[in-house]
Formats: C-alpha cells, structure tokens, sequence
C-alpha cells in the first residue's frame, strides 16, 4: 500500500544581513540580521513507489505558482535525499514519487529554494519517524551552501515568525536566532521577468563588503533587549538604513520598483499607514504596516494588488507566517 506524507513550510524575506561565508565548514556559514516568515511557500506530497528497490528511481516534479512544470529543478532535492540515506534517516530500496509546488517565484527573494528542501525533509521525516527536526534543518542549510543560494533562511524560517538571527550557521550548529509571533496580513510585489541569483552579491568581493557592513551596522543597532512587538519600528528603521548604506537601493530596477510601489500606495492614500520594504535579495518588495495595531484591511489589500496588476507588476497577499 502507498503512503502518503503532506508537508507545507512558507518563505522567508531577508530584510538586511550580513554575508559569513568564511567558515571552514558549511554549518557554520550563513548570516546575521532580521527577516520575515511568511504563509505562501512550498508544498510538498511525497508517496511510496510500488514495486521498486532503489531509491534511484525516485521521480521528483516541480511545478512554479503558475501550476508550469519546471524543467531540471531536481538538483537541490536529490541532493537532499543523498544526505538523508548517508545520515540513514531514510533507506535506499525504496523510491518516491515527489511533488513540489511553489506559491512564490524564485530568485526574487522570498526564500522558495529554502522552504522547498524544508518541506521535503520534514515529508521524508513524517514518512521515516527518524530523527529530530534540528538533524533535517542542518541538512538543508548545507545544500543551500552548496549550492550558493540563501545563507539565512533556513536559520530564519527555523526560528518563526519576525526573527533575528544573531549567530550565523545552521540550526543546531553554530546558528542561533529568535522569532516572535506577528499575526499581519501584508502583501509581496516584484518585477516579473527580473531575477536576481543571491550568489551573484555574496561572491562578489565588493557587494559582500558593502552589505556585510551595513548589515553589522543595522544588527548592532537592534540586538539589544527583548525581541517582540515593541521592536517593530526598529525593524523598519534599521532595515530603511540598510538598504541606504549597502547601496542596494539605487540599482535601477529595485528603484523602478519602489518608486513604481510608493506611486501605487499614495494614489490610494495608504503612505500614513504602510512601509514598503525591499525583500533581499530579489527585485521585489513587501508592504508592511508602519503599525501593528493598525492591520491592513482585506479592501486595502485587494486594492493594492488591483494597482500594482494595473502598472505590470506581479503582487500577492500572504500574510506573516508565525
């Protein structure tokens, strides 16, 4: 009989951080800052083959948020099961059929390569009972690092919620952070057709110095006291400095971009009530409350992405996954 494992993890939105790459060993790379999970992410079936003795023959699909097949997107997911058979947290005589759909496009900051490894790992964990979360989480972190892309969203969609990762690295490794629980509905826009690979800033010397700097700026001035609600106008404040001193800001589509999103929420007469705010690292944005205590409402909401369609940008509603 074929069984059956469901598993959803949301994205994440980096919203500064610094570039710690020089580890010796993979777990103990990643980054420092502040960022965001969110509800839309990655969803992951993952059922037993009949007849078949060799894990081999796992068939992997992936599908993007349009339902369209996206050809050679494998790799990060048999990585994955590589490791989960050498960390014998899954045998090899048996194979999978594994589905994988995204609800947010890749490279546009939103942490779809992170969430998608998660998803799958805690599908195989739900299937093999074996092992604790920590061990899975540190094992896509490494296939992240291998692979060049995020550096600390494993670490930020580990801990929840509005997080602050102080320590860099892996779950259960060297990584440490805090999450707090932030019930907002909020809503993501980005440029179509324009992606940006994460690895192209973190391997370039001067883009990881001028980020690496600004995100230790912006760290320090916000990793004193408690971390809760009472921190979210520092959150907002320190990640709007980030973006001005690592320079993000002014490359022309991320300016397009905001400019194009200020434009769309001053002809609804939001600006008194929102902030917009680059998503790392990706030509996209995330409108956010300047308020918790002043939600936005599903008419703002609609009315928002009604606009940002309107002008040719893509847009959706999530909401802050706690």
């Amino acid at each position: 009989m074929e069984k059956e494992c469901v598993s959803h993890i949301g994205g994440h939105i980096t919203l500064f951080f610094t570039v710690e790459k020089e580890g010796r060993l993979l777990r103990n790379q990643g980054s420092r800052g502040v960022g965001i999970n969110i509800q839309h992410g990655v969803k992951v079936k993952l059922s037993t083959k009949k007849d078949t003795t060799n894990i081999k023959d796992t068939t992997i699909t992936v599908n993007d948020l349009n339902g369209n097949l996206m050809p050679n997107s494998d790799t990060f997911y048999r990585d994955l099961i590589d490791d989960l058979v050498y960390a014998k947290l899954i045998d090899d005589d048996i194979a999978f059929d594994i589905s994988i759909s995204l609800e947010l496009p890749t490279s546009q900051g939103f942490g779809m390569s992170a969430a998608g490894l998660i998803a799958a790992a805690m599908a195989f964990r739900e299937y093999s009972k074996r092992g604790n979360a920590d061990q899975y989480y540190r094992i896509c972190h490494r296939i992240e690092r291998q692979h060049g892309s995020g550096l600390g969203d494993v670490l930020g969609i580990y801990a929840g919620g509005v997080e602050i990762r102080l320590q860099p690295g892996a779950p259960g490794a060297s990584g440490t952070s805090l999450g707090f629980k932030c019930k907002q509905p909020i809503i993501l826009v980005w440029q179509p057709e324009e992606t940006r690979h994460t690895s192209k800033y973190i391997n370039d010397a001067k883009w990881q110095d001028k980020i690496t700097k600004a995100g230790h700026k912006a760290l320090n001035n916000i990793k004193s006291g408690p971390w809760n609600h009472s921190r979210w106008k520092d959150i907002l404040d320190q990640s709007r400095n980030f973006c001005q001193d690592s320079e993000l800001i002014f490359e022309a589509e991320r300016k397009q971009l905001l400019d194009n999103a200020r434009k769309v929420v001053r002809a609804l007469d939001l600006h008194p009530f929102v902030s917009i705010r680059l998503c790392m690292l990706g030509t996209s944005c995330v409108i956010l409350p300047r308020k918790l205590e002043r939600m936005l409402s599903l008419d703002e909401l609609n009315s928002l992405h009604q606009k940002f369609t309107e002008i040719g940008l893509d847009s959706l509603i999530t909401g802050i996954d706690s």
